[in-house]
């Protein structure tokens, strides 16, 4: 009894002595996701925010498409924080899509690469990164910040100052067409550890609130595609016509092959055996030379219709057989049934039987039987 208690408590401690040294040796980390996406919870995603835009009843999706195929409806919003690769072609369609009245937001650290857009930079020199007051239309009361970035937006005749220190122009916007470019040099305070600290979302919060019907946060420029399906290829005319094409041919088939009615099953199949098995019964008895087994079988059959329908017994002999006959039958039938007999008899003398004489004898075995079947 002791050793086993000893032995259970061993048990015990080497597996809380593994889980710890497997705690300490392999200690989880949690997955390393890039900077500014909108599902990550790290310091550096962005989903804090967003996650409030949707408590407050606003409609935010993720965009991960090219932005050539852009949802073609006005009034909506894109939200687009530090961009990779985003290269001219792009720019121009995005640009295109805001013109026909939608809205672009834009939170980058250098605008040089939006050359259509009247954002251009200057140099201030602000090394010590200290908070600042904050100004601007929507800035209500005394709000700090902490840019960290040596650059400041110029102000132009086009660009309307949306957010300012004293070292200058942090945010601006400016309209394309029927929609707005907003933009903003400082993409760190949207972050979740940046957000809460100081005014910064105070400071941005006003200009996330539009009467949008959608706020699109692009995700495709931080890796995270939305892979088309196999049809994508394809313009949607033909996938449907295909489609409708499928359709049609299936219900041609159907009507085809359907059997309209009840299904029957022939006598045959149920009262004796089917051809197949016929088939393989009768090829064994040709290989193995049963020709005479085969004969008696049948013999025996016509003779068990005799007594069922004329009381015959079944070890009659010839004459008894012809003379009940002579009862029922007319004089050729007679004839048939008592030549029958009589070439039995000699198949049963006959030291060999060959198949040819069974398919002789099988035929006026059938027609014997047929006659005795509709009596």
């Amino acid at each position: 009894m002791d050793s086993l208690r000893t032995y259970r408590v061993g048990i015990i401690l080497a597996t809380l002595l593994l889980v710890v040294v497997g705690w300490f040796i392999v200690k989880p980390t949690a997955e390393s996701l890039p900077p500014y996406l909108a599902s990550s919870a790290q310091p550096t995603g962005i989903k804090a925010v967003l996650v409030l835009l949707e408590e407050k009843g606003k409609q935010v999706k993720e965009w991960r498409q090219p932005m050539r195929v852009l949802p073609a409806a006005t009034g909506q919003a894109m939200l687009v924080v530090e961009p990779k690769r985003l290269v001219p072609e792009e720019q121009i369609d995005i640009l295109d899509w805001v013109s026909e009245g939608n809205h672009l937001i834009l939170f980058q650290s250098n605008p040089s690469e939006w050359e259509d857009l009247p954002f251009d930079t200057d140099y201030i020199e602000d090394k010590e990164n200290q908070e600042r007051n904050l100004q601007g239309p929507l800035v209500q009361g005394r709000f700090m910040g902490r840019a960290e970035t040596s650059l400041r937006l110029i102000e132009e005749a086009d660009m309307e100052p949306l957010l300012y220190d004293d070292q200058g122009i942090l945010a601006g916007r400016t309209e394309v067409g029927d929609g707005t470019v907003t933009f903003f040099l400082v993409p760190d305070w949207l972050t979740n550890q940046r957000i809460d600290q100081l005014s910064h979302f105070e400071a941005i919060w006003p200009y996330l609130q539009g009467e949008w019907s959608v706020l699109w946060v692009d995700e495709y420029h931080h890796g995270l595609l939305e892979k088309p399906g196999l049809l994508a290829i394809y313009p949607g005319w033909l996938v449907a016509a295909c489609i409708q094409l499928g359709i049609v041919l299936l219900l041609y088939v159907w009507w085809k092959g359907k059997r309209f009615g009840p299904v029957y099953t022939l006598r045959e199949w149920t009262v004796r055996r089917g051809d197949e098995t016929l088939l393989a019964v009768s090829s064994w008895y040709e290989r193995r030379g049963l020709a005479q087994d085969a004969l008696r079988h049948r013999e025996a059959y016509m003779r068990q219709l005799l007594h069922d329908r004329w009381g015959v017994h079944q070890r009659a002999d010839r004459v008894e057989i012809v003379r009940y006959a002579k009862t029922k039958w007319t004089n050729q039938e007679v004839e048939k049934i008592a030549h029958l007999l009589e070439r039995l008899e000699q198949a049963k003398i006959e030291g060999r039987y060959s198949s040819k004489s069974l398919l002789a004898d099988s035929l006026l075995l059938d027609e014997i039987m047929k006659r005795l079947e509709k009596e």
